[in-house]
């Protein structure tokens, strides 16, 4: 059955809310997916446990609709967490400016928040990057969210939700069948504790950066790569690095360093937004595979590709056969 949420509360958010320089065109639509971003308006998820959905369009504004009249003023508050719309992020575009990977990433995106997500879809996404390109990352995503194919209906209108961790747990076959290979027992076990109550966002998100990546990296298949992603969509902080292969290997390139020392470099040099550092990085070079990322740098195309499709700016236009 297909629950039907109501509409509680509209507006605008760039006439109602101060955006701090937020470019809604560029957050709701960088790694996002067609049945989520059409070009115009965005589906965003509030709570997966609680029903509560959000419609934003490109010029703000905005529809939210929840199972409950009475969850609208928290369902605001997580809007505004979701769109960054109060993350001041003058430092960071300032610290870009002068970095020779991110310089003309600053000037163009400037605008740009990361757009948060529920602690549940922030590990998931972490997972599915595991020991894969962007496409096979991303694939992978597209087929859990279709292959459990929950809905939830704004009004009359259906639209595609993220499985919840009740629904992984309830059905953890679909798992295998959205290809999603050993990555299926981690994302099946954090499904398992946060329905068992195990692993609590709410107090997760106030301890310190080194206690949430300790209480992350308890479930198996779970690293500090993931860990730190995780933390970094899911709460806003950015004071650790998800570094992988990729980012070191560019990072040890560009700014002159061994391999060994990447992260101690990155830290310094990116301070309290080192992981969103990382994930600009990945918008910046379309998350082309190390060969190719590492040729662009040699020829300074340090700006997205609108050709390239997929890639974080221009997932929401592919669609598979």
């Amino acid at each position: 059955m297909v629950p039907t949420l109501r509409r509680v509360a509209e507006g605008n958010l760039l006439r109602d809310a101060e955006t701090l320089g937020v470019d809604l065109k560029l957050t709701l639509s960088v790694y996002n997916f067609w049945f989520w971003f059409d070009g115009s308006k965005a589906v965003l998820f509030l709570d997966d446990q609680r029903e509560c959905v959000a419609l934003v369009w490109v010029d703000g504004r905005y529809e939210v609709y929840c199972v409950e009249e009475n969850l609208v003023d928290e369902a605001l508050r997580r809007l505004v967490h979701v769109l960054g719309l109060r993350e001041d992020a003058t430092e960071f575009f300032q610290l870009a400016s002068r970095d020779p990977l991110l310089n003309a990433f600053a000037e163009k995106f400037r605008g740009w928040r990361l757009r948060a997500s529920s602690l549940w879809w922030a590990l998931v996404v972490g997972i599915c990057q595991q020991n894969a390109s962007f496409r096979q990352g991303w694939s992978m995503l597209e087929n859990l969210v279709l292959r459990y194919g929950r809905r939830v209906a704004l009004g009359s209108v259906e639209v595609l939700a993220p499985p919840t961790p009740r629904d992984v747990v309830e059905k953890p076959g679909i798992l295998i069948d959205a290809r999603v290979g050993y990555r299926a027992k981690t994302i099946e076990a954090v499904a398992r504790a946060l329905v068992e109550g195990s692993l609590d966002p709410r107090s997760l998100g106030s301890r310190s950066f080194e206690e949430i990546e300790n209480e992350l990296k308890r479930f198996r298949g779970i690293g500090s790569y993931t860990a730190r992603l995780a933390t970094a969509l899911a709460f806003r902080r950015y004071d650790l690095p998800p570094i992988d292969r990729w980012v070191r290997a560019i990072a040890s390139r560009v700014y002159g360093v061994e391999e060994r020392l990447v992260e101690a470099e990155w830290r310094k040099r990116w301070g309290r937004w080192s992981a969103l550092a990382v994930i600009a990085l990945t918008i910046a070079l379309d998350a082309a595979p190390l060969r190719k990322a590492l040729e662009r740098i040699e020829r300074r195309a340090l700006l997205p590709d609108p050709s390239a499709i997929p890639s974080p700016t221009t997932l929401w236009m592919w669609r598979r056969p």
